[in-house]
């Protein structure tokens, strides 16, 4: 692999996800936690207790050889309220702040460069359920920001005379927390759905991020150091109107849009880029029905995007952008990479494998047909495929925010199967790393590669995929074990890989 002292080998993980210590009695309380209590999914409780055990991952991750490691700070901890009910802002908790430094400094400790989150699905309850449906949300996410970055970076330069942060991401995959919550009703959120909400809500995201952007540039310009890299991270999609219009749509003053000229741009990169995915002939598996289901789905999606994206949806944001201290509203270009292709959203009936209860017929028959975590295909040319294509056509240095592969185990290890497809993560990782190095050799600028994640986690409603380096088995707690149910060892694998591209 190819050789890069600057290349960042690492994990990536969420505070809400890992830490513990959100929904119960007398702890902050954040967006999830109605549906915690009604039973429509299962309770974080102690997560990975990675709040406890941040040492050991860190000296996990050292052991292994990564440089680097993606965590969340939680909105709820940082501005906490144990009600459920919707608020005024509570007051800032300076002890979880100073918590929340002394674990990035500990990061650092361990020879690991932080690479922090601002915001990765969750806001606190006394937002709302809707809270990005409200223009009020983007100025309690800009105090937020302030308040959060401006103490955790003194702290660190003060008390631990370390620098401060420098990298950065504002806002986790807003194309997945939007469609999740007002399209497919996936996330916790209120009544009002469809693709007007959708962009109400992107609305306000994308102004968040903007104004998360200027205020931190502006706060280490300020303070004299070093400029941080900014960004946001998008899942990755083969559909134009559910990704890289994001991208696009932050290039606009940068590149010079008019308003007027915007809806024709984003049509013809909206081609360009269903051009570029038939030129690449990935190699799918394009014999069987559920494959050509899924292409149907495709087109019809990209038929509604281009018909239904309109400016006028987008006020807030464009004003936003047009007032912003500088053009360029992002650093880098970060993406994560599962499954991204549309095509790939079906399976063949499956109706004995459900997470949550349906309580409809139509619900009932769509989990039994559509692709679980377990199912989503590998295809590690396709994370070639974006990663070149967007340093190409956006001109930026990209990073793999995030890549992983979920096995089955429910968390009272019931359940316990192999995927359907056979991967270990062991071969998933060595597959995906050796794209990492084609692009490095093709001289494409690669910032680093975060896998997902270092321990088995809750994933949004469910302990059951796993996507640990490290697995757990939550029956007897929250060991960290190197050999999966399964005997495979990917912590090893990676620590291999790492190794050998230092090597060069």
């Amino acid at each position: 692999m190819t050789s890069s002292k600057d290349f960042l080998w690492g994990v990536a993980t969420s505070g809400y996800q890992s830490e513990g210590g959100y929904n119960q009695p007398g702890q902050p309380q954040n967006n999830w936690s109605v549906w915690e209590k009604q039973g429509k999914v299962m309770p974080t409780k102690a997560a990975a207790e990675f709040w406890t055990r941040y040492e050991e991952d860190f000296q996990n991750c050292q052991n292994i050889g990564i440089n680097s490691f993606r965590l969340g700070l939680e909105w709820a901890r940082i501005q906490p309220s144990t009600s459920l009910e919707a608020m005024s802002a509570p007051a800032f908790d300076t002890e979880a702040l100073d918590a929340y430094a002394d674990r990035i400094a500990a990061c650092r400790r361990h020879g690991l460069e932080p690479i922090v989150t601002l915001h990765h699905f969750t806001h606190p309850a006394w937002l709302g359920v809707d809270a990005w449906l409200s223009k009020d949300t983007i100025d309690c996410f800009a105090e937020y920001v302030r308040v959060a970055v401006t103490h955790i970076n003194r702290r660190l330069c003060d008390r631990y005379q370390l620098p401060p942060i420098h990298w950065y991401i504002t806002i986790n995959e807003p194309n997945i927390l939007v469609s999740n919550t007002y399209l497919s009703g996936m996330f916790p959120g209120g009544s009002e759905r469809g693709i007007t909400t959708m962009f109400q809500a992107y609305n306000h995201l994308l102004t968040a991020h903007v104004r998360a952007y200027n205020y931190i540039h502006h706060l280490y310009q300020t303070e004299g150091w070093a400029t941080p890299q900014v960004s946001l991270n998008t899942y990755c999609s083969d559909l134009y109107w559910s990704e890289k219009v994001i991208w696009d749509l932050l290039e606009v003053r940068k590149k010079g849009i008019k308003p007027i000229e915007l809806r024709e741009w984003t049509y013809v990169n909206a081609q360009e880029l269903e051009t570029a995915l038939r030129n690449a002939n990935l190699p799918f598996r394009r014999n069987n029905l559920p494959y050509q289901l899924g292409r149907l789905t495709h087109w019809l999606a990209n038929r509604l995007g281009t018909r239904n994206f309109d400016i006028k949806y987008l006020d807030i944001y464009l004003r936003e952008l047009e007032n912003a201290p500088h053009p360029n509203v992002f650093d880098y270009v970060a993406i994560d990479y599962y499954d991204p292709f549309i095509a790939h959203t079906f399976r063949l009936p499956n109706f004995t494998d459900f997470e949550f209860e349906t309580k409809d017929f139509r619900g009932w028959l769509m989990s039994g047909i559509t692709s679980k975590w377990w199912d989503w295909r590998t295809l590690p040319e396709g994370l070639h495929f974006f990663c070149q294509f967007y340093a190409q056509k956006l001109g930026y240095p990209i990073m793999i925010a995030e890549n992983g592969m979920a096995l089955r185990r429910k968390p009272d290890n019931s359940n316990a199967t192999r995927r359907p497809d056979q991967f270990t993560r062991s071969e998933f990782i060595k597959a995906h790393l050796q794209q990492v190095k084609r692009l490095q050799n093709e001289g494409v600028p690669m910032l680093g590669y975060m896998h997902w994640s270092l321990t088995d986690n809750y994933e949004w409603g469910s302990y059951t995929p796993r996507f640990g380096l490290f697995a757990i088995d939550f029956t007897t707690g929250t060991e960290r074990l190197v050999e999966d149910h399964l005997g495979d060892r990917p912590s090893l694998t990676y620590a291999k890989l790492i190794k050998e591209a230092s090597l060069g």
